[in-house]
């Protein structure tokens, strides 16, 4: 479905008056670990909510395997969590209640699909700069070449200034300045 690896967690989570019901009981801690990781099961599955592997689905034995909790104690966690509301059962499908309106899939599915389209603009932008710094690159080597022609009729017109004496030596003449 989606290949997210994380869940959001409200920050006021512990304001939230099912959790402080939890945090209260006997095992509080323990049914408060439980809940984060049937959210951590939850996107593994990644089958909006639904804790199911496949198309079989998770039973209290398999979360009492899967977190170290003996059998009947998961069952009456996930008894207590279908009380307050926080899990719902399909069949025998236990399902995360409000699982969209808590993970806020379409956000981020919405984000993935701009970020994409952003990314998809930024290449494009650097292909034309590319191409663009091609041809200047091509202009630039023809008028390095040009340059480099000109250097040499220069040179060539300064050769044929110089002489050679008898001796060998060339003397060189300077323009625009006469030996006196």
């Amino acid at each position: 479905m989606y290949g997210i690896q994380w869940f959001k967690v409200d920050k006021n989570i512990f304001n939230n008056r099912k959790i402080q019901l939890l945090l209260k009981y006997k095992d509080g801690d323990t049914y408060f670990r439980v809940w984060i990781q049937l959210l951590a099961i939850a996107v593994e599955c990644a089958n909006n909510g639904r804790l199911e592997i496949g198309t079989k689905p998770i039973t209290f034995v398999d979360c009492a395997k899967i977190m170290g909790k003996t059998s009947d104690k998961m069952r009456r966690i996930l008894e207590e969590f279908l009380k307050l509301g926080m899990l719902e059962k399909d069949g025998e499908i236990y399902q995360i209640k409000n699982w969209y309106k808590y993970q806020s899939i379409e956000k981020y599915e919405n984000y993935q699909v701009l970020n994409r389209e952003r990314q998809q603009r930024y290449r494009e932008k650097l292909k034309n700069e590319n191409e663009k710094s091609t041809v200047n690159v091509t202009l630039g080597d023809a008028e390095e070449e040009k340059r480099i022609e000109n250097k040499t009729k220069e040179e060539i017109k300064e050769e044929i200034k110089r002489e050679e004496d008898e001796n060998g030596f060339r003397e060189y003449k300077l323009q625009g300045i006469n030996p006196q």
